[in-house]
């Protein structure tokens, strides 16, 4: 009996718990990680969303949007130390006996999606695409099927290639906008408690010497955990440390703020810069890595290590610019990625995989 329905897996390429290490809060995520699934599941496809738990289990999702589908979490099986390298072996041999028509990889550099690549994708000659996020670049790119990028500047290197980077041909991409809840994100009345908020995850990989160096004339707060915490709150006193907060406590730590500064210097379109933007806040971020059409001129600042301290304080003294730039922010999320932003996308994962079928 031939089967007609096209079945697809997303695999989250990082551990459920490499962000957060509570897994009821994991499982009440919602996200494009989680929608994406269920606007599919909606267009008729078999769906499932596969991650990598400290322990087995089975889920299926809240049906509050789009149709449910089924959620499995498979337990870790060896990867080191670091969670971003961890991985789980019957996580590959559930892949090498499942028939799905496409897998979709979530994120192109967790240790997941390494052993998922090597132990069963490409032994087995198995289709998948590629949703990137942060990182445009790993040795898994050349092989996806579909990259969906984030930015502008990621498919321009791409398109480039480089010194063992192949050129991608733009036909293999598609851009890909976030999935914001723009009736949680929003603007929220409330009194100023800092200048500038920064929501970031407290590791290595980020930089913080900037909002250290901006919490020396300003209020500076920092929302986020992570293995760093402690010696950055040593190194940087004057700036609070909020710790981690649940994904919707956000929008109140957002509306206490003047302005979103993103701390990172790796990524190329950051979840939290459209989150901010949706509560009505301007954005600041450096210009070498995020681009216009991440942080739009009349939604905020794109600056550099050597502007950045005075671009910043002149905003902060024009309160009637600020709100200007947080209107207009504000609009751009609602036009641009809302709750059923990555719908065009998920049909093109439906033709994908009936064309690989």
């Amino acid at each position: 009996m031939t089967r007609q329905t096209t079945r697809i897996i997303f695999v989250l390429t990082y551990p459920a718990y490499h962000s957060v290490a509570d897994p009821v809060e994991w499982l009440r995520w919602d996200n494009r990680d989680r929608r994406m699934p269920a606007l599919l599941a909606a267009l008729g496809a078999d769906v499932e969303l596969w991650g990598v738990g400290a322990a087995a289990a089975e889920h299926v999702s809240a049906p509050a949007f789009g149709a449910p589908y089924r959620i499995r979490l498979f337990e870790k099986t060896g990867g080191g130390a670091k969670s971003r390298n961890h991985f789980s072996d019957s996580m590959v041999a559930a892949a090498r006996s499942d028939p799905a028509d496409l897998f979709v990889l979530i994120g192109t550099n967790g240790g997941v999606g390494y052993r998922l690549f090597d132990r069963a994708l490409r032994p087995d000659k198995r289709p998948f695409a590629l949703i990137i996020g942060g990182d445009y670049w790993s040795r898994l790119v050349p092989h996806a099927q579909l990259l969906f990028t984030e930015c502008a500047l990621q498919e321009q290197a791409l398109a480039a290639g480089g010194w063992l980077r192949p050129r991608i041909p733009r036909e293999r991409m598609e851009r890909l906008p976030k999935t914001i809840d723009t009736g949680l994100f929003r603007p929220i009345e409330a009194p100023r408690r800092w200048d500038v908020l920064s929501v970031s995850r407290v590791t290595r990989w980020k930089s913080f010497a900037e909002v250290g160096t901006l919490s020396r004339a300003h209020r500076v707060a920092v929302a986020g955990g992570g293995p760093d915490a402690a010696r950055m709150a040593r190194r940087y006193p004057a700036i609070d440390w909020l710790g981690h907060r649940r994904h919707a406590e956000i929008p109140e730590l957002l509306a206490q703020a003047g302005l979103y500064f993103h701390a990172g210097r790796r990524d190329y379109f950051p979840r939290a810069i459209p989150e901010a933007m949706a509560c009505g806040r301007p954005v600041v971020g450096f210009a070498d890595r995020l681009g216009a059409d991440v942080i739009p001129p009349e939604c905020g600042l794109r600056v550099t290590e050597r502007d950045f301290r005075v671009l910043v304080a002149a905003l902060l003294r024009d309160p009637t610019r600020m709100a200007q730039m947080g209107a207009a922010a504000r609009a751009h999320v609602v036009a641009t990625h809302g709750l059923r932003s990555s719908e065009a996308a998920c049909r093109t994962l439906l033709r994908v995989a009936e064309t690989v079928a």
